[in-house]
């Protein structure tokens, strides 16, 4: 009976959590940085608008990142998660 390398998927877990974790912490920031930066030329906004703003954003990035999030929630499936990994990490720039 072939034995598991527990240790390698743990790795790859802990990697893949690491990096889903960069990746939003990335697209959040710059969502803010966006916000930030029209901001000026929004004028005065009403809480709703503010909120609806918020949310539409939000919204956005959610979208964005729901395929290369389910890509890395599928790499250890397989052993594909290093190259799931480095080309994720890669395509967004991530340090982690």
């Amino acid at each position: 009976m072939a034995s598991i390398d527990t240790a390698g998927f743990q790795n790859s877990e802990f990697e893949i959590s690491e990096t889903l974790v960069s990746l939003r912490e990335r697209f959040e920031a710059v969502r803010r940085g966006e916000i930030q930066r029209v901001r000026g030329r929004l004028g005065d906004l009403s809480p709703d608008q503010e909120n609806a703003i918020d949310s539409l954003s939000h919204a956005l990035i959610e979208r964005v990142l729901q395929a290369p999030m389910a890509m890395l929630e599928n790499a250890s499936a397989g052993n594909q998660a290093v190259l799931v990994l480095a080309t994720v990490r890669r395509i967004f720039n991530l340090r982690t």
